[in-house]
């Protein structure tokens, strides 16, 4: 430090004389130096600002190409949910109308039998005709006595004849009147049969109507998504969140299965392909369960594939029905035949435990050896059970991956915007910090020069 000294011998008056020609020094080079450390400012603190900037518009362009992608996908599922329902309503039409001309026909069959039913109880037995413009002629016939007494006698049979008459009509029309009784009657399994094909015709139009309410749900649905509104963004944005999360949790358990179904395979799983052998660290035997396992997943996804229940690969959705269904049974077999393969090695790892557990105990010099081999059935039951169903579970992990694969998008999206957004948030501060620090410099720079700072504009001032 004594190097640095104009008098060594005299430090205080070094050190003097070095502030006061660096307070000289910097003060003639006020300007320049002011310029260098604005022109620093501009280019360090000024360009991150300009970067946060940036990092501004490319997370809005984000959000909006998020956005975008939220929106179409949506629309398409809605679109293929109406295009679902429509062939739900040609279905329902074709299977609950199919049969509507047989019972239209019923209907007019018993319509037109009642018809002409009607029509022969609504005739009318006309009355004896003639009588009382006979006896009205009798009556203006003029005579004498002896004629009246001819007219008497002929009015006596008149009348006599008239009530018979009546008798025999009034016979007649309790006849017809009795027949008339019988055929309303037999109209009535008629009615009862329209009032019937009447039913049927209400309920299978119920059920067609039923069916074709649902479309009308699902186009306000699709009107709302084509809005495209913040609301709609932000309902649509929760729906995919929550898609995420439930998948993901399925999926964990799922996994945690697959690990149980690895585990009941893996044992016997050595016994069934070559010991001791390795591919890249792990043991064959583990390798083949793994497949095993692999398999049944993918085994899973080809049968939901079929089904329709879910979409992953559009070229199976565009196979005709008699090919769906060839995949379908070919799916299912699959399925079958592994689950059928892991309840035996199920058994057999039973087996293999009990037959080392058995020589552990011999080894170690124990009496009774067989005890453990000739145990309960029931170990060997429950693990032969569980071989055959966790095939069947681990084939249903198709619906939960497809959700978390539809959902991934947007909520990974929505991840790498907002850690874009708090790159950007940083960069900003850190921009402004630096802006903040060479402003304080230059005040300090200032400060430190504020004795020739302020002789000089004395000497101006006087000049």
């Amino acid at each position: 430090m004594s190097s640095f000294y104009i008098w060594p011998d005299m430090p205080f008056l070094s050190i003097a004389v070095l502030v006061a020609a660096s307070m000289i020094f910097l003060y003639l080079a006020r300007t320049p130096l002011h310029l260098a450390l604005d022109n620093l400012n501009d280019g360090i603190a000024g360009g991150l600002e300009k970067t946060a900037d940036w990092i501004k518009s490319v997370v809005l362009k984000m959000q909006e190409k998020n956005r975008k992608v939220l929106l179409e996908s949506n629309i398409a599922e809605s679109e293929q949910k109406i295009a679902q329902e429509f062939k739900r309503v040609e279905a329902s039409y074709t299977k609950h109308l199919a049969d509507y001309p047989a019972l239209h026909l019923k209907l007019d069959e018993n319509i037109t039998s009642i018809d002409a039913d009607f029509k022969e109880c609504g005739q009318v037995v006309p009355e004896a005709p003639g009588w009382n413009d006979a006896v009205e002629s009798i009556a203006s016939i003029k005579g004498s006595a002896s004629g009246d007494r001819v007219i008497e006698k002929m009015l006596k049979e008149l009348h006599k004849s008239a009530i018979d008459g009546e008798k025999t009509a009034i016979a007649e029309m309790q006849k017809i009147s009795s027949k008339r009784h019988k055929i309303l009657s037999s109209m009535a399994p008629a009615w009862k049969k329209i009032l019937k094909a009447m039913s049927e015709v209400d309920t299978k139009i119920s059920l067609v109507l039923e069916t074709s309410g649902k479309i009308e749900k699902y186009m306000q649905e699709y009107e709302k998504v084509r809005s495209g509104g913040d609301d709609t963004i932000d309902m649509l944005s929760s729906k995919a969140t929550k898609l995420f999360i439930f998948s993901i949790i399925v999926i964990t358990v799922a996994g945690f299965g697959a690990f149980v179904n690895f585990q009941l395979i893996a044992l016997p799983m050595s016994e069934l392909v070559p010991a001791g052998t390795r591919v890249l660290g792990m043991h064959v035997s583990d390798i083949s369960a793994l497949v095993i396992v692999t398999l049944e997943v993918v085994l899973g996804i080809f049968l939901m594939e079929a089904l329709g229940v879910t979409n992953i690969f559009p070229q199976i959705a565009g196979l005709t029905l008699g090919k769906r269904r060839m995949l379908l049974y070919a799916a299912l077999l699959g399925i079958f035949f592994l689950a059928s393969v892991e309840a035996a090695l199920a058994i057999l790892r039973e087996h293999i435990t009990a037959t080392n557990a058995a020589t552990t105990q011999a080894l170690a010099g124990s009496v009774s050896t067989t005890a453990g081999v000739e145990g309960s059935k029931i170990t060997v039951i429950g693990q032969a059970t569980l071989g055959f169903t966790l095939p069947w579970i681990l084939a249903m992990v198709a619906v939960p991956l497809e959700m978390l694969i539809e959902s991934s998008q947007h909520v990974l999206s929505k991840l790498i915007i907002l850690l874009v957004k708090l790159i950007g948030y940083l960069v900003g501060i850190i921009g402004h910090l630096l802006n903040t620090l060479m402003k304080t410099i230059i005040h300090i720079y200032d400060a430190y020069i504020i004795i020739p700072t302020q002789i000089g504009t004395l000497f101006k001032s006087k000049a």
